[in-house]
């Protein structure tokens, strides 16, 4: 990859780069029929996680979609789940001058502009839906893990970008868990495996990880990892519970573990 393609993709977590975007496709996009093309789908359609997402979704009345874009995503939603209201939020002004103020023929999403990292909204959404948000505040991160599996040494300026694009998802992690109500769910759409996801969301919800950062755990629950099948993208469901009964459960698990531990190190011994 170019260096200049390794310092734009920092860019993607930056409203001004999609204000930019949005304004050149208001200005040069156009269908074979000479028509403007304002919708585009990220990484899958709902089509294509619905067999995974829809249960969770179920019988949700109110929900938000973070990081909406021009995505058909929330209108096939809604179509599919008749009683939902949808709300699309996303920190680009032009993105509405591209869609106008709904997406669909449904007239059940709505849009409004906001920074996901910073939402004014507190324990109201039954589901909150995440299609390439959270990927977009990380993809400069993810590029650095990539280098670092390579053997690349990081200079200080991609080690401090790299600190800043976690403290983004954080951030956002943190506004999902304050938005939803008990019981809610968090589902996100990602292009990165397990692999590249698991410790971030293990910092933000672990007892452990969180009390050993002198920080207080999110009370989001993983419930369910799967792929989709048709471009193959990662769907993480996440359900927000009580905190202290998180905690306890987090805390019991740890002691299980510690005597599932003890037994395996007394057989061992035996042998």
């Amino acid at each position: 990859m170019a260096d200049n393609n390794r310092e734009r993709i920092w860019d993607f977590e930056k409203a001004a780069y999609w204000d930019a975007r949005y304004k050149q496709r208001i200005h040069d996009s156009k269908n074979d029929h000479g028509e403007e093309e304002k919708t585009f789908d990220w990484l899958c359609t709902y089509e294509a996680c619905a067999p995974i997402i829809a249960t969770h979704i179920g019988s949700a009345r109110l929900g938000l979609d973070i990081g909406c874009g021009n995505a058909l995503f929330a209108d096939a939603v809604c179509r599919a789940h008749p009683q939902l209201q949808l709300l699309g939020v996303d920190y680009s002004t032009t993105l509405f001058e591209l869609v106008g103020s709904t997406l669909g023929p449904s007239g059940r999403t709505d849009w409004m502009v906001m920074d996901a990292r910073r939402l004014a909204f507190r324990r109201c959404f039954d589901v909150v839906l995440d299609k390439g948000c959270l990927d977009a505040l990380l993809a400069g991160w993810d590029q650095l893990q990539v280098l670092r599996g390579w053997g690349r040494q990081l200079t200080d300026k991609e080690e401090r970008l790299g600190e800043a694009a976690l403290a983004s998802a954080r951030a956002l992690l943190a506004e999902v868990a304050g938005c939803l109500v008990e019981g809610g769910r968090y589902i996100c759409i990602s292009y990165e495996a397990p692999s590249g996801r698991q410790q971030l969301f293990d910092s933000v919800t672990s007892a452990a990880a969180c009390g050993a950062a002198g920080g207080v755990p999110l009370p989001l629950r993983l419930v369910e990892s799967a792929v989709e099948q048709e471009n193959h993208n990662y769907v993480y469901v996440f359900e927000r519970g009580d905190p202290q009964r998180q905690q306890q459960e987090d805390e019991g698990k740890g002691h299980r573990e510690q005597g599932q531990g003890d037994v395996e190190d007394e057989a061992e011994r035996a042998r």
